[in-house]
């Protein structure tokens, strides 16, 4: 248990370094990027514990190591117990879902989505039959997301005249936040979101636990890939479109 705390609370240390100033937005989007992280980092350490615990009872006797840390604020140990609880919840939701992943494999035809776009219409992925669609869950927090878009940007700039789509599906929480990284970036496809996080009914309806994901789908709406990234991305769109 020492071991576990003592690992959660480098693992936060590092991650305040990045959270210190900056707006209410980026202090709520750095947020969800230090749980969602720190949450995993946690859940692993417990684990590589072997400590036979009820979720219930870990919280429990974490909440009360942390609170003997003289070196931790009310802030820290907030913020550990929270990531704590989303990666507990994230769990629940990945058991909930286990039964939904047999939809979204490959031959299988993807679950619908109908969400908002950044001008507040309703876009259904349905409406985008007829083309190949990439299917892009990332959030404007999720740095491998961001790293990764430049080489989503160059594949689409490529193939968008062939008949390839994206369908940006965010899981951000800040409005805001998801429409600037859109422009940051250069994510001129189009996008969808309810703003709801891990919650999201899209992120329900895949399974999605983990983010950059994405599902390949053919011009019927069928899957063909999942999670397809830079050259790997590039060659499956070259064999489908061609150079």
């Amino acid at each position: 248990m020492r071991i576990f705390i003592l690992v959660a609370i480098i693992s936060l240390a590092l991650m305040s370094c990045e959270s210190t100033g900056g707006s209410n937005a980026e202090i709520s989007d750095k947020t969800d990027s230090i749980s969602y992280a720190l949450g995993r980092d946690i859940a692993n350490s417990f684990q590589k514990q072997s400590v036979a615990l009820s979720p219930e009872a870990f919280y429990t006797g974490l909440k009360e190591s942390l609170q003997e840390n003289k070196s931790l604020t009310d802030a820290d140990i907030q913020q550990l117990l929270f990531a704590f609880q989303t990666e507990m919840q994230m769990k629940q939701m990945q058991q909930q879902n286990s039964r939904k992943m047999a939809n979204v494999s490959t031959g299988q035809s993807a679950p619908e989505i109908t969400l908002d776009t950044p001008d507040g219409e309703k876009l259904s992925l349905s409406s985008l039959k007829g083309k190949y669609v990439l299917v892009d869950f990332w959030a404007s927090w999720c740095k491998p997301c961001r790293l990764e878009n430049p080489n989503v940007v160059r594949a689409y700039n490529k193939y968008k005249d062939k008949g390839f789509e994206i369908l940006g599906v965010s899981l951000d929480r800040n409005r805001d936040r998801w429409l600037q990284a859109i422009a940051a970036d250069g994510l001129s496809w189009k996008h969808v979101s309810d703003l709801k996080y891990f919650q999201s009914k899209a992120a329900v309806d895949y399974g999605v636990s983990a983010i950059p994901y994405t599902v390949l789908l053919d011009k019927d709406g069928k899957i063909i890939a999942q999670n397809l990234r830079g050259a790997s991305l590039e060659r499956k769109l070259e064999e489908l479109l061609g150079a």
